[in-house]
């Protein structure tokens, strides 16, 4: 696509991955490699993090380097295009402006925008009333525990605040983690900073403003994660007490641990998703198969086989196949609930 030179404003919308930082280098390049070598002085190019701006530098020199050494790459083409340069003169100007950016890289205004706000300020240091080496420190620790603060400060006036965060610390406590929620909630604070919370902000803010919301889904991820502890747990369990009314013992199955009866005996003692992460090789290959089930030397070997064979196989590839369906919901909602009230605090 040919773009005229004489227009100034141009607006380019893209979805991630779509080639943005080729186009904007591209940008950058055509301006240039059209005027004067010295010329890119006068560009400036902002961005969002340190990583794109290092990226979109990096590609602009890549480049450059291509088209001073007439290595083979599309842009080049459409920029001599563009710029209705012949190849040799497109070489020499890609040359010339790649050696002053090198020798001037200082000059290479391409940094992010709170860097570039910063040198506007430091430019006028004087006119602002601020002393000639003030210093900008980031501190974002600091200012979420000064929110943090006063978000506690609110207790006991605010009643779905205060029982927020009750509800809160009786979590940690049943996770095995400190009581207080202010180290919690400054480690789950820092998400927000992140490019990727920046993406989703929005819709977050949008669904917790209904103070349904949290309460809702509180109920809705218990409910995944429950339902899959409670089934495979008592259908354990029920393999478990088959197995003990029938008067056998560990020692009776095949493998260490009690084989399959061990398996079945840790199933029904399930008390969180994570615990069950794998749902392991033998109960997929091995245990298929009732020979594998007794020991060589039980004198219960029939009987095992007969369970086996009538009820046993029967529930161990239930919980098998419930695994197969249901564990990635339930351990998503496992994952969630272990932030979950930070995060519904973080809303507030």
């Amino acid at each position: 696509m040919l773009i005229p030179l004489d227009k100034t404003f141009f607006i380019y919308r893209s979805s991630a991955g779509s080639g943005k930082t080729r186009t904007l280098a591209k940008e950058y390049l055509r301006l240039a490699l059209r005027f004067r070598t010295g010329y890119f002085k006068h560009i400036l190019a902002v961005t969002f993090t340190n990583k794109s701006t290092q990226e979109m530098k990096d590609r602009i020199l890549a480049y450059l380097d291509d088209f001073s050494n007439d290595r083979a790459n599309e842009l080049a083409d459409e920029l001599k295009t563009e710029l209705g340069l012949d190849d040799s003169t497109f070489r020499e100007r890609s040359q010339d402006v790649m050696a002053s950016i090198l020798h001037e890289y200082s000059q290479f205004s391409i940094s992010t925008i709170d860097a570039f706000f910063q040198k506007v300020i430091r430019s006028f240091t004087r006119e602002s009333g601020l002393i000639g080496d003030y210093r900008l420190e980031v501190d974002q620790d600091a200012v979420m525990q000064e929110v943090i603060d006063n978000l506690m400060d609110e207790l006991g006036s605010d009643r779905d605040l205060t029982d927020w965060v009750v509800e809160f610390a009786k979590a940690n406590l049943e996770n095995e983690r400190a009581w207080d929620v202010r180290h919690s909630l400054i480690e789950f604070a820092r998400e927000i900073f992140k490019e990727e919370f920046k993406e989703i902000e929005h819709d977050v803010i949008t669904a917790t403003q209904d103070k349904k919301f949290f309460r809702n889904l509180l109920g809705e991820l218990q409910g995944r994660k429950y339902a899959f502890i409670n089934f495979v747990s008592a259908r354990a369990s029920e393999a478990v007490n088959l197995i003990q009314t029938n008067g056998l013992f560990t020692s009776d199955f095949k493998y260490a641990a009690g084989g399959v009866y061990g398996y079945f005996l840790k199933l029904s003692k399930l008390s969180k998703v994570s615990d069950y992460f794998d749902k392991g090789a033998r109960p997929q290959n091995e245990y298929q198969s009732i020979k594998n089930w007794p020991a060589k030397d039980t004198k219960n070997a029939a009987l095992i086989a007969k369970l086996a064979e009538d009820k046993l196989l029967g529930i161990l590839n239930e919980i098998l196949n419930y695994w197969d369906d249901h564990f990635e919901e339930a351990i998503s909602a496992e994952v969630a609930l272990n932030n979950f009230y930070a995060f519904g605090l973080i809303a507030d």
